[in-house]
């Protein structure tokens, strides 16, 4: 990974900072089992429409639909734990309207709960710092199986969720970034305009392209995903988030 660009830091500490949540806040390191978890999931409706299918059929299904919403992402179209249920069941031949499919909606949110997420190293460390210095924090996160109801809980076991003041979901706006709405929603939560306002996040796509759009700063981070699609970069390119601070004219926190 080449190291991070050597820029002067943004003029002056902004009034607030928002972040994206999956590769900037939070991570999943095994995200193979909240997916094998979808899988039986998947697997265990079928059986209860009487439609028994072999594990690996149940996996094809559910890959299948998992890859028509990132498409629609992509295309900047919301859907998420609902809309994947419905067509990995329709891939099988099953109709979506049984009495297994609430229940399979479940399975498919909460899978997350089983998998091994945590918080990005330094990521509370900074959210407390921001906080002390009088910064305010928002999160503003594109859901897909995992609702924003599943992720507050997530974020709130890693000590996260007390210092975001404001946290904005797709599937509860039913619009995904880059989409302008979700940034202003934010930053009206906060108080604050976008010309004072800096959005850290990893994607070039969603996070960087939607808060310039907006009159946002913007530092994309690395620190588990480095985004090198062929689209416009962030002002300022972190590696962690010491080096987030530093950007925003701080100094890291001693640990």
């Amino acid at each position: 990974m080449p190291p991070i660009r050597e820029v002067d830091p943004p003029r002056g500490l902004p009034s607030a900072v928002t972040f994206d949540c999956w590769q900037t806040l939070l991570v999943e390191d095994r995200w193979e089992v909240a997916h094998g978890l979808r899988v039986d999931a998947l697997a265990a409706a079928a059986e209860q429409a009487g439609r028994p299918v072999a594990r690996e059929e149940a996996g094809r299904a559910f890959d299948a639909a998992w890859g028509r919403h990132m498409d629609l992402w992509a295309r900047e179209v919301t859907s998420g734990a609902r809309e994947v249920a419905q067509w990995a069941l329709e891939e099988l031949g099953l109709d979506p309207r049984g009495d297994y499919f609430e229940p399979l909606l479940k399975r498919f949110e909460e899978a997350s709960h089983s998998g091994e997420v945590r918080a990005i190293d330094g990521a509370v460390e900074t959210l407390a710092r921001l906080e002390a210095e009088g910064v305010v924090c928002g999160l503003i996160c594109d859901t897909g199986l995992t609702p924003g109801r599943v992720v507050r809980q997530l974020l709130d076991r890693q000590g996260l969720l007390e210092r975001l003041r404001t946290t904005i979901f797709s599937d509860e706006w039913s619009l995904p970034k880059p989409h302008p709405r979700v940034f202003h929603a934010a930053l009206d939560d906060l108080g604050i305009p976008p010309e004072e306002a800096v959005h850290v996040g990893d994607l070039r796509r969603t996070d960087i392209a939607g808060a310039r759009a907006v009159g946002m700063g913007t530092i994309r981070i690395r620190a588990t995903n480095d985004d090198l699609t062929p689209l416009a970069d962030a002002d300022h390119v972190a590696d962690s988030h010491p080096d987030v601070l530093r950007l925003l004219g701080l100094s890291p926190v001693s640990r």
